[in-house]
């Protein structure tokens, strides 16, 4: 007699879904309409904790009603209620034994005009990241240290430079060398005051501001950083926009968004910053029409000591130049405060198709480029937009 189950008369091979499902390393969970769960694979139930019988059939409310696992129980009903797909949050989870691990989750949700029995309308695939938290975690710890153990060089070399500086008898060779160790020390405290607000987020002081006029005084003080650039700086904002925010976070969003913006824009390049309100807040958008993000360096375009061009391309230049880059701390910054729920952060980016791995180069230049007759090939070849949501907050506090 045969082994092979498929000579039975009597087998029914799985269906392809289900075994994509089953050899799946990422966790997949779908919800009826009804909000009872539906399916699941091997890997959700290894990495959740749980018995297919303990979930299957389910309402899912009734499995995950642990208050310390809301925050994973949220995302799926905000998939059911508001029927938007979100961008990969990740969460912390509590399993049955005690174990804490962490989930980087993508609900999706299925439009449908009506809601019966067995009819599958959110899908959540999620994937465990515990040991990827775990050396994010030390990373940070490590560089919070190296920030503490700065400070007191750094304070001494500022004030023995001051001292030569001064002195009288020095040379103008030797005035623009302490001219520029005096700008490197300050880049130097700059970068050690973003690692400080990494770990310990500003106070916020919510004021009412008109944001139109607002955004276009930090626009201003921006531009004076880039000059010897060729960008252009455009905003729509409705002049009636009135919120309820702090502006210092608000300066340090645009700020940063800009400059990364402006660094990844060519001479002759356009940068447009938009905000309007939105249900939940006021939504800002900064678009640049840039050498865009390699597909490669997008996941990790938050986590800062990232770099996204070849070190020997940026490692001599200065802030706002084209290419400069640097080392990321910038925006972990914002994905810091944004994980203290002050705002949420998303991003898209196509790479400029004419130059499409990190090591091929722009010229800097529309002007040089070979490959396009003018800006409207450039802003069609591709570019980023980030994208950042500041939730309402009541004037009274």
């Amino acid at each position: 007699m045969s082994s092979d189950p498929s000579q039975d008369s009597r087998f029914v091979p799985d269906p392809i879904e289900k075994i994509i499902l089953k050899s799946m390393n990422e966790g997949v969970i779908t919800l009826e309409c009804t909000g009872k769960i539906h399916t699941t694979n091997p890997a959700a139930l290894k990495i959740l904790g749980f018995e297919q019988e303990d979930l299957v059939g389910r309402q899912f409310y009734e499995v995950f009603s642990d208050p310390r696992n809301s925050e994973f129980a949220d995302t799926f009903m905000h998939a059911v209620q508001s029927g938007k797909r979100q961008l990969h949050p990740d969460v912390e989870y509590t399993r049955a034994d005690g174990q804490v691990v962490y989930l980087s989750l993508a609900p999706s949700f299925l439009d449908y005009d009506v809601c019966v029995p067995d009819l599958q309308n959110v899908v959540v695939v999620f994937r465990d990241v515990t040991a990827l938290k775990s050396l994010e975690q030390m990373k940070r710890r490590a560089v919070n240290h190296l920030s503490h153990e700065l400070r007191t060089p750094l304070a001494i070399i500022t004030a023995s430079v001051g001292t030569l500086a001064a002195d009288e008898r020095s040379t103008e060779k030797q005035q623009k060398a302490f001219a520029r160790v005096e700008r490197n020390i300050k880049r130097l405290a700059e970068l050690s005051g973003i690692i400080e607000e990494i770990f310990n987020p500003p106070v916020i002081d919510p004021q009412t501001i008109q944001v139109r006029s607002t955004i276009e005084e930090i626009l201003a003080e921006l531009r004076l950083h880039f000059l010897h650039r060729s960008v252009t700086i455009g905003t729509c904002i409705g002049s009636d926009l009135q919120v309820v925010l702090d502006r210092s976070l608000l300066v340090t969003v645009i700020k940063t968004l800009v400059k990364n913006s402006v660094e990844a824009v060519p001479n002759g390049g356009e940068i447009l910053v938009t905000a309007e309100r939105v249900t939940g807040g006021m939504s800002l958008t900064v678009q640049d029409w840039g050498v865009g993000i390699a597909i490669g360096d997008r996941e990790f375009i938050f986590d800062g000591f990232h770099n996204t061009q070849i070190t020997d391309d940026y490692s001599s230049k200065r802030p706002y130049d084209f290419n400069a880059g640097g080392k990321g701390l910038e925006l972990l910054r914002l994905k810091t405060l944004a994980e203290a729920s002050l705002f949420q952060i998303s991003f898209s980016s196509a790479r400029c198709r004419y130059i499409p791995e990190d090591g091929d180069h722009c010229p800097g230049d529309i002007s040089l480029c070979s490959h396009i007759s003018g800006i409207r090939d450039c802003k069609a070849s591709g570019g980023t937009t980030f994208g950042v949501l500041f939730p309402s907050i009541s004037s009274q506090g």
